[in-house]
């Protein structure tokens, strides 16, 4: 949803109505905020022996130095091109996220090993069953 809100922001900014890019911005917004803590969550999940700070670490400094340039690559190309070219352009490394994120396996490691943990506390010791002493 956020690519499909990319798209619908890039395509009415050149409308002339106002309230249409705040709504399409609002949704953009919307949809882009929810990647954070998604992603997070999932880094977490897909390295569970490493420690959460490990992975959300190494995200967040991926995402620097991505913004940084893209920042600066979308700035050249809506100096040559305009600002449609320059929206596309993030366009499509959005795209090639949502690819990307299609196809990686979902290996809940972490989420396995709390229900590890959850069905050993849950079984009684076998001495208790061979003896009700107790």
């Amino acid at each position: 949803m956020a690519l499909v809100g990319m798209i619908a922001y890039t395509f009415t900014l050149s409308l002339g109505h106002l309230w249409v890019v705040f709504v399409t911005a609002g949704a953009l917004g919307f949809f882009m905020t929810g990647y954070l803590p998604l992603g997070f969550e999932f880094a977490a999940e897909l390295t569970y022996p490493e420690s959460e700070g490990t992975s959300s670490g190494l995200l967040n400094v991926s995402a620097q130095i991505f913004g940084i340039a893209f920042t600066i690559s979308q700035g050249q190309i809506m100096y040559h091109f305009g600002t449609k070219a320059g929206n596309l352009f993030l366009c499509s490394f959005l795209f090639l996220g949502t690819i990307m994120t299609a196809f990686i396996k979902a290996d809940l490691r972490r989420q396995q090993a709390n229900l590890d943990n959850e069905q050993m506390v849950s079984k009684p010791p076998l001495q208790s069953l061979l003896c009700p002493c107790y």
